[in-house]
């Protein structure tokens, strides 16, 4: 990972925990893992997989998203009292340029995110059982965020990686986000 594509990933996270946060300090320890969880890893299971086929891959900002994100967030905390969430600030480029792209490779890169949040939300919402007070709120949000981000991610709509999935394979897809509703809904 080079210094951009780390400052590009540290920047998007640090946009995620302000608004997750509700742009409330004392709220960021308890944010920061489920943003780590269901961002980071998000991204970095997108780049991780498509590096596995051989592609060249990594993660970059998108500065409008980030500036839509801020102003929206703000505005709407400061009318609504709750910062409303935009999050598309950036997404995993993946480039080929001596091999042809490859749908079902594209398709299981996409998917390499979400199941990637699904893995986690499970962990967490098992884990929020088994634990009270401080580490049941971290992993009941940790969970909770994990699970509606795969969720999300996978609605059948470009440029989400439900889309993709859809191109790829209706099975996969369909089994995907019908395990992402049904966790979705636990938490």
């Amino acid at each position: 990972m080079n210094s951009q594509e780390l400052e590009d990933l540290l920047l998007s996270f640090l946009v995620l925990l302000l608004l997750f946060s509700n742009f409330e300090i004392k709220l960021m320890p308890l944010v920061a893992p489920a943003i780590l969880t269901a961002f980071v890893f998000h991204e970095l299971a997108h780049r991780w997989t498509a590096e596995r086929y051989g592609y060249r891959a990594f993660y970059k900002r998108w500065d409008t998203g980030i500036v839509i994100a801020l102003v929206l967030g703000l505005l709407t905390r400061v009318l609504t009292g709750n910062a409303w969430i935009f999050a598309a600030l950036g997404a995993v480029r993946i480039y080929a340029p001596y091999m042809l792209a490859d749908r079902e490779a594209f398709g299981k890169i996409a998917l390499a995110g979400p199941l990637t949040n699904i893995a986690v939300g499970v962990i967490a919402l098992v884990g929020s059982q088994l634990v009270s007070g401080t580490f049941y709120q971290i992993l009941e949000l940790t969970a909770s965020v994990n699970l509606w981000l795969a969720f999300f991610n996978l609605w059948p709509i470009p440029p989400l990686d439900g889309y993709k999935v859809l191109r790829w394979s209706a099975g996969y897809w369909a089994i995907s986000i019908g395990v992402a509703y049904s966790l979705n809904i636990l938490t």
